[in-house]
């Protein structure tokens, strides 16, 4: 009887730890994304549609989106923001049309991944100057 009682202990010990184990996990911030594209000091969307936002996430295991922000300028304040989305995971990417740009303009993007439970990774961002030549 007395090793059923502390065979019982060990196992609950045991699913208890696990269970904690997972809450913490739970409760780290998803890793930062990596920029793709548009990372340099311009974009050239001369005769297209959109201009494609690309990134690379390391992990969506337990990632719910991705905060996609874009902004007008190098200022990432709530009166230069053009856009916010949230990208589903695991897509790595996002569209937003030609005629949202202007020609010559500064544009900064801001990334960060959410996971499952809310918790926000920390932000990622790159400012780039629009070339969107007329015919």
């Amino acid at each position: 009887m007395r090793k059923v009682i502390v065979l019982f202990i060990v196992v609950l010990s045991l699913t208890v730890i696990s269970a904690y184990a997972g809450a913490l996990r739970g409760l780290t911030p998803p890793p930062i994304p990596e920029l793709v594209y548009p990372t340099g000091e311009s974009a050239d969307i001369t005769g297209k549609d959109a201009l494609e936002f690309k990134w690379i996430l390391y992990s969506s295991v337990g990632v719910s989106c991705t905060d996609f922000r874009l902004y007008k300028g190098y200022n990432t304040y709530e009166d230069s923001r053009i856009l916010k989305v949230e990208v589903d995971s695991p897509d790595a990417y996002y569209s937003v049309k030609a005629d949202t740009f202007e020609d010559g303009q500064i544009y900064t993007w801001v990334l960060r991944e959410v996971s499952l439970v809310g918790v926000k990774g920390d932000y990622v961002y790159n400012s780039f100057r629009v070339i969107k030549k007329t015919k």
